[in-house]
């Protein structure tokens, strides 16, 4: 389901909810909400909309891992395509670390969370466990702490609020996991340099096993990708929604 089929909901509820006292309609409500019906596709920032950093895993001379045929670097690529286009669906604003196959370090593709004032990080990649592993499903990553970079960036205000990393993945890996089927793994706590770095909330989604003789089955398919943007972009949405209702 796209964006452009999501139910709209009135601004004057929105008001509503939000005179019952801001940070009540917060995250909280808007996820029990995302139970019963799709997140409504509603404005609910006043001025510039949110922009988020979308990054897509390894690149160039950095593969990432390979397994039945597929290449990590291809497939984060094409999966955060689609995910780019699901965000500006959405009205959001979007920033690529890379748009074709190079090759960016790790501290250059956190630093553009500083450099665009990002609103919200998102790494994309693919996991492994082995050939012929039966492990499958999705996971979150997120980090407890983050780095001195991204806590000198948000000090001088030209980063966001880096903390609720834990909540954005929780909301990142609960959505995926409902647009896709898949196993839910969870959300992890790592201090993953793109995470870590990042002066904004950021989370690194691993959206299957490539090692999964069924699970690569169903990464291969454009349209099981095309579900994998989906949950991811509803997650971005609703955690930017909420912390924008709770900050009014």
């Amino acid at each position: 389901m796209k964006f452009s089929r999501f139910i709209p909901l009135s601004v004057q509820t929105v008001v509503a909810y939000a005179a019952l006292g801001g940070s009540a309609f917060s995250l909280v409500w808007l996820q029990q909400r995302q139970e019963v019906e799709p997140v409504p596709r509603v404005r609910v920032w006043t001025e510039t909309a949110p922009l988020v950093v979308v990054d897509a895993g390894h690149g160039g001379h950095d593969g990432g891992a390979v397994a039945h045929g597929v290449i990590e670097k291809n497939l984060s690529l094409d999966i955060a395509n689609r995910l780019k286009k699901e965000l500006e669906a959405a009205g959001l604003r979007v920033v690529m670390t890379r748009s074709g196959d190079s090759f960016l370090s790790l501290d250059e593709r956190a630093a553009l969370a500083g450099t665009h004032h990002a609103d919200a990080f998102v790494s994309v990649h693919l996991n492994t466990d082995g050939e012929g592993s039966a492990a499958e499903g999705v996971e979150t990553y997120f980090a407890e702490t983050k780095g001195l970079s991204a806590r000198q960036v948000v000090s001088t205000g030209q980063g966001r609020t880096a903390g609720d990393g834990a909540e954005f993945a929780k909301v990142v890996q609960r959505l995926v996991c409902g647009a896709t089927k898949a196993e839910n793994r969870g959300t992890k706590a790592r201090d993953y340099a793109v995470v870590a770095r990042a002066a904004c909330p950021a989370v690194l989604v691993e959206c299957g096993f490539i090692t999964s003789a069924s699970e690569v089955v169903r990464l291969k398919e454009a349209g099981y990708r095309d579900k994998i943007a989906d949950g991811i972009a509803r997650g971005v949405v609703l955690f930017l929604q909420g912390r924008a209702l709770a900050a009014r």
